[in-house]
């Protein structure tokens, strides 16, 4: 009996700025080959109807090479199939938990053979659209020796399953669909509210503190526009109270509607662009890197959430 044994790639665009990635010995970022960006190129319909344009295919992609064992008439060839995607998601979530960059979520199977790829299967799951500030930030050094790690806990808290990581996980997946400011706002700051394990506004500040250290920089450099000058200690607190306001369909305080602008070390703002946030758009920005940097802490202790 004649052993089937078939290669395919499965691959989805990133809004990535820095260099190719190694995540694990089969999933990489990086640019596609000639074989694969042809392959790309005569899916022009389904790309164009996703709005995944020229830029994005010519940029980095998240790519997952594997092998399926089983004839595709064989069950396990589907159940081969459908846990590849799967680990393309969890990988996309690791990389949005260090990076909450985005992504297009459209997922591109395509079979290798001798004359070339061919689409296999496809799936879109819901656009994730990232923070504006990491869309501008440099990524992090620690990225490449943090990414596999976070990979492996996010797949262990969902194979297991350990809900009281999934829920914080999946309301910052839904943070990150959403495209109202304040349900970003409000899921986000629940998922830190799951993380944390808070009951009230002082617990919450304190477990958040204590989690990520007070004096900690909320967001990461950009080295075009330096460092927005904000510390955990700075918005915890502001950040559960709107959160509060939002829940309970309370006014907001006057202090959250305030224009001040997304603000540098010398209290201007970083950019022309960020000029004109209010405060509500600032803790909107914090509110996503805090729960990816909770998210990170938690995945690079092993998974263990603090008591």
């Amino acid at each position: 009996m004649t052993e089937y044994r078939a290669a395919f790639v499965l691959m989805t665009p990133l809004p990535w700025r820095g260099g190719p990635q190694e995540i694990t010995d089969e999933i990489r970022i990086r640019r596609l080959a000639a074989d694969e960006r042809s392959a790309v190129e005569a899916s022009d319909a389904l790309l164009r109807h996703h709005e995944i344009d020229d830029t994005a295919r010519g940029g980095h992609w998240l790519c997952y090479e594997f092998e399926n064992n089983h004839p595709p008439e064989n069950v396990r060839y589907r159940q081969r199939q459908a846990a590849a995607f799967k680990l393309m998601l969890h990988a996309v979530y690791a990389v949005q938990i260090l990076m909450p960059i985005g992504a297009a979520n459209l997922y591109l199977l395509y079979r290798r053979s001798e004359n070339g790829l061919t689409l296999d299967n496809s799936q879109r799951r819901h656009l994730l659209t990232g923070t504006a500030w990491a869309r501008l930030c440099d990524v992090p050094g620690s990225f490449a020796d943090e990414v596999p790690v976070v990979l492996r806990h996010v797949r262990d808290a969902f194979q297991k399953p350990t809900l009281r990581l999934q829920i914080p996980v999946w309301l910052f997946e839904q943070g990150l669909i959403a495209e109202d400011r304040h349900i970003r706002i409000l899921l986000w700051a629940t998922g830190l509210d799951a993380v944390t394990r808070s009951g009230g506004i002082a617990a919450f500040s304190g477990n958040l503190c204590s989690l990520l250290g007070a004096g900690t920089n909320v967001f990461p450099s950009s080295a075009t526009h330096g460092t927005p000058r904000y510390k955990v200690v700075d918005v915890a607190e502001d950040l559960f109270r709107l959160r509060t306001e939002m829940a309970h369909g309370l006014p907001f305080h006057e202090k959250f509607r305030k224009k001040q602008g997304l603000l540098a070390g010398d209290g201007h703002p970083v950019s022309e662009e960020f000029a004109n946030c209010r405060y509500d758009q600032v803790l909107e920005e914090c509110a996503g890197f805090l729960l990816s940097s909770a998210l990170k802490e938690v995945f690079l202790r092993d998974g263990d959430a603090p008591e």
